[in-house]
């Protein structure tokens, strides 16, 4: 199986300034059975053993942007909507402008949504997250 590029493109400045990604964030990816591509709300389809590789872009050049974190949510319930982290301490450094990962093998089939946390600049607010990508593990 080919990994599968999710390429996400940000606007630093203005998810900076409005403490948000919701509206400054866009997701995409390789994969033609995707859903979604091009919003926040991207919905990866994937199988299980297959790679996955997320890599951001900042439009703005000068204030680029790096992966702090990915992390699956335990509960469909969580909101979509994310905002600035207060506990940035618990993201593990180095931050990656690119993150891979394996679908695990048994992922049970359906969506299964994630956090991406972002990271621009440096500070108490300079990690803005969202709940709304998914990745949809095809059976």
């Amino acid at each position: 199986m080919q990994p599968i590029n999710i390429v996400i493109t940000i606007d630093s400045i203005a998810a900076l300034s409005k403490g948000t990604l919701k509206g400054n964030a866009y997701l995409t990816d390789d994969n033609p059975l995707s859903q979604d591509k091009c919003t926040a709300m991207l919905k990866t389809a994937c199988f299980p053993g297959q790679w996955l590789h997320w890599k951001v872009l900042a439009v703005d050049v000068q204030s680029p942007a790096v992966i702090a974190g990915i992390d699956f949510l335990p509960s469909p319930d969580a909101p979509k909507d994310g905002g600035v982290d207060p506990d940035i301490d618990r993201y593990i450094v180095p931050r990656w402008r690119v993150w891979t990962g394996l679908v695990p093998c048994g992922a049970p089939a359906g969506y299964h949504r994630y956090r991406l946390a972002l990271q621009m600049g440096s500070g108490a607010k300079s990690v803005i997250f969202i709940n709304s990508p998914s990745i949809h593990v095809l059976g």
